[in-house]
């Protein structure tokens, strides 16, 4: 992990209305791209299959805690939960705060590496 970055999650999602769920992602990348310490959160879906990713990373256990505790989770979450379910989590960084992904699916918790090249 780099530097500036402590928590890095890829979620795989589902999707079994994909009008709705692409403008419930559209309102979470809204609200994702005004918060502090939000650092990558991209989505990618292959509309053929129903299946999409969440590539998303974080630079402090603060700004994970924040986002899960804000207006993606509290508001958008119910409206993309609704069309779309979770089929796994690889959560990377610190373990302790990787706990708050393991409410949304099944979960690799990788921790942090062993081993990076840092170009920072």
């Amino acid at each position: 992990m780099r530097s500036s970055e402590e928590l890095r999650f890829v979620i795989d999602f589902e999707v079994t209305d994909l009008a709705t769920f692409r403008k419930a992602v559209a309102d979470a990348v809204e609200v994702s791209r005004g918060e502090p310490g939000t650092l990558l959160y991209d989505w990618y879906i292959d509309d053929a299959s129903g299946h999409a990713r969440l590539y998303e990373a974080y630079e402090s256990a603060d700004a994970i805690t924040a986002h899960a505790e804000g207006k993606v989770f509290t508001e958008i979450g119910p409206v993309l939960f609704s069309c779309s379910k979770v089929t796994h989590i690889d959560a990377y960084g610190d373990p302790e705060v990787q706990k708050v992904a393991e409410l949304l699916g099944p979960i690799t918790l990788w921790g942090k590496p062993f081993e990076a090249l840092d170009a920072t």
